[in-house]
């Protein structure tokens, strides 16, 4: 559970990275697409950073209450 925990962290930091560096300048997370604009970075980035957020706060709370 604590492997699955860490991964989850390590992905959403780097989606927390990748949308804050998205909003600054689209183009260096969207560097392969033609069109780069900062509404596809909140849908994209925003939308992954709140479902590994909803899967932190359970994954959180399972470890927790096992007592591990």
């Amino acid at each position: 559970m604590e492997a699955i925990l860490l991964f989850v962290n390590i992905l959403f930091w780097l989606c927390v990275l990748a949308l804050v560096l998205g909003m600054i300048q689209p183009w260096w997370v969207f560097w392969f697409l033609d069109r780069q604009n900062r509404l596809m970075v909140l849908k994209y980035y925003g939308s992954l950073v709140v479902l590994l957020m909803i899967a932190r706060s359970i994954l959180i709370f399972l470890t927790d209450s096992m007592g591990v």
